[in-house]
């Protein structure tokens, strides 16, 4: 994804396809099993609500945890795509959530 794509994204605000969160939490966890079980979207890390872009500080191991923990949390088990942009300066995760073809998809056993 481009700095101009992803300003854009952010611009527009969120919608059903498109959710900020400040950090990575249970709540981003649900979205991706939300997003799982309808049409897909992306998830933003480092982004407030009202759009105020946050800087994420991550290290080498903070994403390879993420994923473990959504595989775990999840059935059937979903692996999202993550990727790492830099936006002004500041770090922002894209979380990339694909339609499962397998539904309903829980979380901790919970639809």
């Amino acid at each position: 994804m481009t700095n101009t794509e992803l300003h854009n994204i952010i611009l527009k605000g969120e919608n059903s396809h498109i959710e900020f969160k400040q950090s990575f939490s249970k709540a981003v966890i649900e979205t991706i099993v939300a997003f799982s079980n309808t049409k897909g979207g992306q998830i933003l890390i480092g982004v407030k609500d009202n759009g105020g872009i946050l800087d994420v500080n991550i290290s080498e191991e903070s994403i390879p945890k993420w994923i473990n923990e959504i595989k775990q949390s999840t059935f059937p088990s979903i692996i999202p795509d993550f990727e790492v942009v830099l936006l002004k300066g500041k770090t922002i995760i894209v979380i990339d959530v694909k339609e499962y073809p397998v539904k309903p998809i829980s979380y901790k056993n919970k639809y």
